[in-house]
């Protein structure tokens, strides 16, 4: 047999236990320990693979915050960490990027995969050997098997007779569901365990170094176009006009933002954040793009560049204060509306263009090429998702936003966007609106302006909070009774259980009903 083969039939029976009609919780946590062991039961030399272990690393710590918090971000952050961990199970010299792209080629196309061994494996004899040959049996047999159990239950549908003979036998929880449930596990552990590599790629990812290789005039390709002193003078020429021009941007921020501490008549907060923020976007993307055109080749090595590079770095600095900028922005704009989730993935945009431009810098001061940029930046975007995954960002929000309003009474706060967050702050809002009758007295419309109509109809908008938060309870709690000890949630299970005692200690009746 296979050295894949029964790891596949391990895991699948695993999936199907920890995941049929269950949620979000522990099973992750079970599954991922128990896919690394397979993993390291199959091939031991990973343990001396760094990649191996830091795509393991986050599989770990994602899938703890599944169970500790049972919110999307481990959930995202944990199917990114497989597909890599699967990836880097088969090939360990690989680069993130490729590495994550054959592990998702293999799984979205695992059908055909699956049907093309089955194909090779029915026309080939199977090794010698009786176990071999047994397991190898039982493997090919699951598909004709599911099929039986399809034909099955379509008859006992079809004949009275038949359901009648077919109901004294206790099936447990077979049933059409669990059947699909279960075949879609196995495929998608036969892609997680049976990787595919494109062998071109994967070689050239191979033999390309991080090393700018050194080229003469002649090797490179835009040198015989036009010559390196031509370059060179249309790059400075192009770097003293964009320095010139992003300096002028700079400093009206630098003047508003840190002199004048105040944003120009006319231009509001939403224009003076959004407009910058997506400027900023288009000016890295170009930045950059124009950076890599210019010290693609042979200029890395022109003895005359000393000019291009100089104001090469120069730009990058001028838009690291650009970002930098951007920061204050977002800042002043939190400081009036308060904090959500898109106000934080700004800055999270924002350190990544700053990683960007560092990178950049360091690819012109050591002569790195292209491919070195994308393989870096690549494993500083998964880090930096893996960091962010402990962080219960939805109570830092309500808890910056309490507490602001508290400090400042003028702050307008969304309290809808706060009361629909996930159930990791039920407890805490519930505790605040319901117990405690307490509100932030303000309301944003959508156009993020202040409206007078929300204040004067704060009883009314503070009912309409606390019955946002009674569906809340309502929801998880029948949502999470219904599960088993596999979707334990230790975040649920705490929330819960404070506005159930909050329910009893203060005699509160729900207002609503889900029926």
């Amino acid at each position: 047999m296979k050295r894949n083969d029964v790891p596949i039939l391990l895991a699948t029976a695993a999936y199907s236990f920890l995941f049929y009609r269950q949620s979000a919780g522990l099973n992750y946590f079970l599954f991922d320990i128990l896919l690394i062991i397979l993993l390291l039961v199959r091939d031991m030399s990973l343990l001396r693979r760094m990649t191996f272990i830091a795509a393991a690393a986050g599989c770990i710590v994602s899938s703890f915050f599944v169970f500790w918090y049972g919110t999307t971000l481990p959930f995202a952050a944990n199917v990114i960490s497989l597909v890599a961990l699967a990836g880097f199970s088969m090939d360990p010299e690989s680069s993130f990027i490729i590495a994550w792209l054959h592990s998702f080629f293999s799984m979205t196309c695992v059908v055909i995969f699956m049907a093309a061994d089955m194909l090779s494996g029915i026309i080939s004899p199977t090794p010698a050997g009786g176990r071999s040959r047994a397991f190898h049996r039982i493997f090919l047999a699951i598909i004709p098997v599911f099929i039986f159990f399809i034909f099955f239950l379509i008859y006992r549908q079809s004949n009275p007779i038949f359901d009648q003979l077919a109901s004294r036998i206790n099936f447990g929880c077979l049933s059409v569901g669990w059947l699909f449930f279960t075949f879609s596990g196995f495929l998608l552990m036969y892609g997680f365990f049976r990787q595919r590599v494109a062998a071109s790629m994967q070689q050239r990812d191979h033999d390309t170094s991080d090393d700018l290789a050194v080229i003469t005039a002649e090797q490179d390709t835009m040198a015989q176009i036009t010559s390196a002193a031509n370059l060179v003078y249309t790059g400075v020429l192009l770097l003293i006009l964009l320095n010139g021009l992003l300096a002028v941007v700079n400093g009206l921020d630098v003047y508003y933002l840190g002199i004048a501490h105040r944003i120009p008549a006319g231009i509001t907060y939403t224009q003076f954040l959004h407009n910058g923020t997506n400027a900023l976007i288009l000016s890295i993307i170009l930045a950059i793009s124009i950076i890599l055109f210019y010290f693609r080749g042979y200029l890395n090595f022109y003895e005359g560049n000393r000019w291009i590079k100089l104001l090469a770095y120069l730009w990058i600095a001028q838009n690291i204060v650009l970002v930098l900028s951007t920061c204050s922005r977002n800042y002043s704009y939190i400081s009036s509306y308060g904090l959500t989730h898109k106000r934080i993935g700004v800055y999270v945009y924002l350190a990544l263009c700053i990683t960007g431009l560092v990178t950049t810098l360091i690819k012109i001061l050591a002569a790195k090429n292209n491919w070195f940029l994308f393989r870096k930046n690549a494993w500083i975007m998964y880090a930096m998702l893996i960091v962010a995954v402990p962080v219960d960002w939805d109570t830092v929000i309500v808890d910056f936003n309490i507490s602001h309003f508290q400090a400042d009474q003028k702050m307008e706060i969304d309290q809808c966007y706060m009361a629909d967050l996930s159930h990791t702050d039920l407890a805490q809002l519930f505790r605040y609106y319901v117990v405690e009758q307490k509100s932030l007295n303000a309301v944003v419309d959508s156009s993020n302006t202040y409206s007078e109509t929300g204040r004067r109809g704060s009883t009314a908008y503070n009912i309409e909070i606390q019955n946002m938060l009674w569906y809340s309870y309502l929801h998880l709690d029948e949502d999470y009774s219904h599960h088993d000890w596999q979707s334990y949630c230790e975040s649920k299970t705490r929330n819960l259980a404070a506005v159930q005692e909050m329910i009893a200690t203060h005699h509160l009746i729900c207002p609503v009903s889900l029926r």
